[in-house]
């Protein structure tokens, strides 16, 4: 199934711009916002307050072989590494895929960042300039746009609201006790 673009894609406060792409989306059940799409990252990452929040034990986690280099050549070493579910919620054409995250302790604006393994497993197409990410599904074309305010406000410093909640309108797609705690 082709997907294209148009002007109809492009939903935007001001054009042109030079802003990130920033989204929400459903993983391991957790409605998650203030996500960045970052197509030059090779690593999808969690950060560890996002991660805690989702009430996820650490014990799951698995050893992270690879550290990631961070903006100028700065070595981050993970605290691991686990797969979780990643949906993409189209009340009648929702996608679902496991995705392998690192999960990082640092103080960042984002609560996550997908980088080009996501949008390889989703294969995905960014159009960076409408702000504007479509993958295929069972039923047709997911369409996935940025949030251009909430991008310029983290940028500021001055994001609020929610950032994350639950339940998700998607069921979840994968047994909460398989990775929470056990007693």
């Amino acid at each position: 199934m082709p997907i294209t673009f148009s002007e109809k894609d492009m939903s935007l406060n001001s054009y042109p711009h030079t802003d990130a792409m920033v989204i929400e989306a459903n993983i391991q059940g957790w409605t998650i916002g203030k996500i960045l799409v970052d197509t030059g990252s090779s690593a999808n990452i969690i950060f560890s307050s996002t991660f805690d929040r989702m009430n996820i034990d650490r014990n799951l986690l698995q050893p992270a072989e690879i550290p990631l280099i961070g903006f100028g050549g700065k070595r981050v070493e993970a605290l691991g590494k686990i797969s979780l579910p990643v949906s993409f919620v189209d009340i009648t054409n929702p996608r679902t895929e496991h995705v392998t995250f690192d999960i990082v302790e640092m103080n960042y604006p984002y609560l996550a960042i997908f980088g080009r393994g996501l949008i390889n497993k989703f294969e995905a197409v960014v159009h960076q300039l409408y702000l504007c990410m479509k993958m295929p599904a069972s039923r047709g074309i997911i369409t996935v746009r940025g949030n251009q305010q909430l991008t310029r406000d983290i940028e500021r410093g001055v994001a609020q609201g929610k950032e994350m909640y639950m339940p998700s309108k998607l069921k979840r797609p994968q047994s909460p006790k398989s990775l929470t705690k056990k007693k």
